[in-house]
């Protein structure tokens, strides 16, 4: 079957080659060259979204099987074809190409303990997104940048950018999903005054985000949040609004 895709490859048949290795990492992940092979799709067909496809299967294949490195390998040929496409044609479908390959490098990334290599990735979403102008994915990252701050400890960091993702849910408030995620970076910014035990912020973004929220169920998680802060109790170590990016499972 390796044959075939290197014939449908000489061919100038990149989909009917990525077939074959999808098959190939679905049923006999440990074929002979196939992980070689994979690679040579895309250094064949540099801007072939098939080509990406065959990649991530590979890597999320790989990760599953505990192959981290090889993944970590695989995933970032991915995102290097989804960043070829984006110059060549920035369309939407394109940029959200190139945030999905971000995505499965930061989970490998994450899975292998290199939160600042998160980090990074989450940088170059801030990048791309901005000079494409598309402020609410830039205001989105920002948001799991704050996630990651949270989780380092680091909250001077964590509410620079939470204040920096609210300033840009904002300006477009009158959409009911930019509301609900403004509310989402508000508990998150409120969780950061509670731990550094300014209850009165706290309590104001908190209430702020109920105002976002409505009758959606997430304002019930915001409403069990004031009682513990009015009861005087530490902040829940589980934070009902957590981070999004990063987090693929290979279980």
């Amino acid at each position: 079957m390796l044959k075939g895709a290197r014939s449908c490859m000489t061919r100038g048949r990149a989909d009917n080659a990525a077939t074959l290795l999808l098959h190939l990492w679905s049923e006999t992940p440990d074929a002979a060259g196939l992980r070689e092979t994979s690679l040579e799709l895309a250094d064949r067909f540099p801007l072939d979204e098939s080509a990406a496809e065959v990649l991530r299967r590979a890597a999320v294949t790989s990760a599953e099987r505990g192959r981290l490195p090889v993944a970590e390998e695989l995933a970032r040929r991915a995102l290097g074809v989804w960043r070829a496409r984006c110059q060549a044609d920035p369309t939407p479908e394109s940029l959200a190409g190139h945030v999905s390959a971000l995505d499965l490098l930061a989970s490998v990334h994450r899975a292998r303990g290199e939160v600042a290599a998160v980090a990074a990735c989450l940088a170059e979403v801030v990048e791309w997104q901005y000079d494409h102008g598309d402020r609410a994915g830039v205001a989105w990252a920002l948001r799991e940048l704050g996630v990651l701050a949270i989780e380092a400890g680091d909250l001077a960091l964590a509410g620079t950018r939470l204040t920096r993702a609210v300033a840009l849910y904002r300006e477009r408030a009158d959409e009911p999903s930019m509301r609900m995620a403004c509310g989402e970076c508000w508990v998150l910014l409120a969780c950061v005054r509670w731990a550094e035990e300014r209850p009165t912020e706290a309590r104001a973004l908190l209430e702020a985000a109920l105002g976002e929220f409505g009758d959606d169920d997430a304002a019930l998680d915001v409403l069990r949040l004031l009682e513990a802060l009015d009861s005087g109790s530490e902040l829940p170590e589980s934070v009902p609004v957590g981070g999004e990016f990063g987090q693929l499972s290979w279980a």
